[in-house]
């Protein structure tokens, strides 16, 4: 019962958990002070003549090493960027080297152009210049051969002419038996006949229209019936076409018929013919 009481007393428990701190801290303090004896110090002082000199530091020693890490990596960037720099500038002067060189290439290249054009055009003047040569040493080729042409020409005529002045001799002396009997006058139309009928087959007279025109030549033969010289208009159709196309058709037309009697041909060499190229009147 008694045991019951304690437990349900409650002011009891705090007094006595009370007690049981109090002992505790003081048991705690006693056992944290040191109770021996402590013995007194005394300090010692040295005396000296003079102040000792202190020692000068090597400024090598001196840097901290953080500092000569420093110093080492800007040492390493300042020989980056000379390196740097100096491979721009090999770089630039390889630059201007190549940018040189392109430029006298180009200026060559451009020379050589223009001295080729030059030649080409040398080449070409000489080309011209023979061409002209060759075409005045043809004209006077040609020059030449008609003067050639007209030396034969002239040199006929005055064989034609001799040779008719010794028929007209010799008709002459002979008579003119045949002239009186109308035989010769007979001959002479047939074959003046025959001349302009053989002339007006080789005419193109398409080129001389559907009116009715007329046109005159004047013709010198040879006794081969080749004409001596070229045909000699007298008079004109009015129409270039038309009268270049009878001048064409009577150089055509060559040899024409002559009779063989030197008596005859000496009245027919020299002949006037009339052509209607779209008909007889």
């Amino acid at each position: 019962m008694k045991f019951f009481k304690f437990e349900n007393n409650v002011e009891l428990q705090a007094n006595l958990f009370s007690f049981a701190i109090h002992l505790a801290l003081f048991l705690v303090m006693v056992f944290s002070v040191g109770w021996q004896t402590k013995i007194p110090y005394y300090a010692e002082v040295e005396l000296w003549d003079s102040v000792p000199v202190q020692k000068k530091i090597k400024k090598n020693e001196a840097i901290p090493k953080q500092k000569t890490k420093q110093q080492k990596k800007i040492i390493k960037a300042q020989r980056a960027a000379e390196t740097k720099a100096r491979r721009q500038k090999e770089a630039d002067i390889r630059l201007k080297k190549k940018k040189a060189a392109e430029k006298k290439a180009k200026k060559l290249k451009k020379q050589k152009a223009i001295q080729d054009l030059k030649k080409k055009v040398l080449k070409q003047e000489k080309i011209e210049k023979l061409k002209k040569e060759m075409l005045e040493k043809e004209k006077l080729e040609r020059l030449q051969q008609q003067v050639i042409e007209q030396q034969k020409i002239e040199k006929m005529q005055a064989e034609l002419r001799e040779n008719e002045l010794k028929s007209q001799n010799k008709l002459a002396v002979e008579g003119d038996k045949e002239v009186k009997g109308g035989e010769n006058t007979g001959e002479l139309n047939k074959y003046k006949l025959l001349i302009q009928q053989k002339i007006q087959q080789n005419v193109n007279q398409q080129l001389c229209g559907l009116d009715y025109i007329t046109l005159e030549f004047r013709i010198t033969l040879m006794p081969t019936g080749e004409l001596l010289g070229q045909p000699k208009m007298i008079k004109s159709s009015k129409i270039k076409s038309c009268d270049d196309a009878v001048e064409r058709a009577i150089i055509q037309s060559q040899p024409l018929p002559l009779p063989k009697d030197s008596g005859l041909f000496s009245k027919l060499k020299n002949l006037e013919l009339k052509f209607h190229p779209n008909g007889a009147e």
